[in-house]
């Protein structure tokens, strides 16, 4: 079973900027982190201003080693660091139905 985290970020500041620490923040996840499956960013069509993340762990306890892990924490430190207002919202739990590996449930 896999652990799906959804969080939905409300920024403010220069979003070109913001959307690239998104994205660094992301690839940077993928690298470092063996636990996290996959990671998927969108923005909200009808407000600019919200990101919407899906991180896909193996496990809850991935899920925890990335929350304490340095991705998280240098990312909130850049977005401090040049004054961008950041909320985050997120929510988490067990998928209930897991494709087999490679492929996914429609």
């Amino acid at each position: 079973m896999t652990y799906i985290v959804h969080v939905t970020a409300v920024v403010e500041g220069d979003l070109e900027r913001i959307e690239q620490l998104i994205s660094e923040y992301r690839y940077a996840c993928l690298e470092n982190q063996s636990g996290m499956k996959q990671f998927f960013v969108s923005r909200v069509t009808d407000n600019p201003n919200v990101f919407l993340y899906t991180q896909i762990f193996i496990s809850a306890d991935a899920h925890q080693a990335h929350i304490e892990g340095n991705d998280p924490k240098t990312f909130l430190a850049q977005m401090e660091e040049e004054g961008f207002q950041f909320q985050g919202r997120w929510m988490a739990g067990k998928e209930i139905d897991s494709a087999p590996e490679g492929q996914w449930l429609n």
